[in-house]
Order: C-alpha cells, then structure tokens, then sequence
C-alpha cells in the first residue's frame, strides 16, 4: 500500500471449528504502531451477512498501521488483527 491509496479491510469471522458466525456491535478500529487508537469505525460497515465485513480506508498518514475488527458472539469478544505496511512512491 501506498501513502493516500484507499485499501480494503476484510475479515470473516469464523468460530475455532471454521465456522461462518455474525457477530453483534462489530466496530474497526485503526491503530498506530504504538498501539494508539487513530480512528474508530462503526458505521459504514459492508457485510454479507455472513460474518464477512468489508471497509475501504483511506491512509493519509504515510505510516504503517493495524486493523482490529471486533465484536461479540455468543457473549464473547470476538476479534481478527492485522498490521499493514505502507510504502511510498
């Protein structure tokens, strides 16, 4: 990725048997490096319906990041993390 392109975060959040679940109040949370919040998103979400949520995000930063989605099934906290690097042209 490079600094202003617009990439999609994707997750589909399955149980540990490999299981499709939809989880309730799934929010994408956008950190720094370091760990520190930069932006919270709820809505605006795409879904399949399915537990598969999609969101296209803009970094304007030039600096690497993570993307948590996260949300509750069955009275639990589900979560999927990743970190993306991004380049400069």
């Amino acid at each position: 990725m490079f600094k202003n392109d617009t990439i999609r975060l994707i997750v589909q959040f399955r149980t540990f048997d490999g299981n499709k679940v939809t989880p309730d109040d799934v929010k994408l949370t956008i950190y720094d490096k370091q760990e520190n919040v930069i932006q919270e998103i709820t809505y605006g979400l795409s879904t399949d319906g399915l537990g598969k949520y999609e969101y296209d995000y803009t970094d304007s930063t030039g600096k690497d990041f993570i993307f948590e989605y996260s949300g509750f099934f069955n009275e639990k906290r589900i979560l999927a993390r990743e970190s993306v690097n991004v380049k400069f042209n």
